[in-house]
């Protein structure tokens, strides 16, 4: 009882310290993705076991987040992650119809150094849930396949220039890495759905850079 008297006691004194300080904040990115390590290691997903850059040459990251900041310093948040991805050369002949995306869903905290400067330089940390999709077709055998799997970790960094109270614009970098744990499609007619064993699970990522916008609401 004394332990859940404490962390009552803590929460409640976080609520009661931040209020006045609290806002909303939206954030929009636009970016470039570069892959980067494999989607599955070999003999588990004989298709596209490899390098994840046999899958895609880049992708284009587009992010929209919501953040609830706790202090000037302090916010944390969701974020929802759609990339058209660039289906690179070893997975289809050029002039054939393909085409693929990367997903991600999840939550992170950031955290800015000089909130109230023109001038403010922030790191955040997320991890969530990540969908990559390949379609590739000859006009007569048609392959699809998803790997999804567990996010751990995404870490970005940015500066932002505050034009005002409410608005802000400036550059970010991220590394995204995580394994595939399940793949499900169809190659040549053959269907493939269910869990990546973990013997043949293989760790990837995706290097981003690009730009943030953020609405204080």
């Amino acid at each position: 009882m004394k332990t859940i008297g404490t962390v009552v006691g803590v929460v409640a004194a976080l609520v009661l310290a931040f209020p006045a300080e609290a806002q909303v904040s939206l954030d929009l990115k636009v970016g470039y993705a570069i892959p980067t390590g494999n989607a599955a290691a070999s003999g588990g997903v004989d298709v596209y076991h490899g390098a994840m850059n046999h899958m895609w040459s880049g992708a284009v990251p587009v992010e929209v987040a919501g953040r609830y900041r706790f202090s000037p310093n302090l916010s944390a948040g969701v974020y929802f992650q759609y990339d058209p991805a660039l289906v690179a050369t070893w997975s289809c002949t050029s002039g054939l119809p393909c085409s693929g995306y990367d997903m991600r869903v999840g939550v992170e905290v950031a955290y800015a150094f000089l909130p109230d400067r023109f001038l403010n330089p922030w790191v955040s940390v997320g991890t969530g849930w990540e969908w990559t999709h390949l379609y590739v077709t000859d006009n007569v055998l048609t392959n699809t396949i998803t790997f999804s799997g567990w996010e751990y970790f995404n870490v970005q960094a940015g500066l932002d220039f505050n034009l005002s109270r409410m608005f802000a614009i400036g550059p970010y970098v991220g590394y995204f890495g995580g394994s595939y744990t399940s793949v499900s499609g169809d190659l040549s007619g053959s269907g493939v759905n269910g869990s990546i064993p973990s013997e043949f699970r293989s760790f990837h990522g995706w290097i981003q850079f690009g730009a943030k916008g953020t609405v204080n609401l």
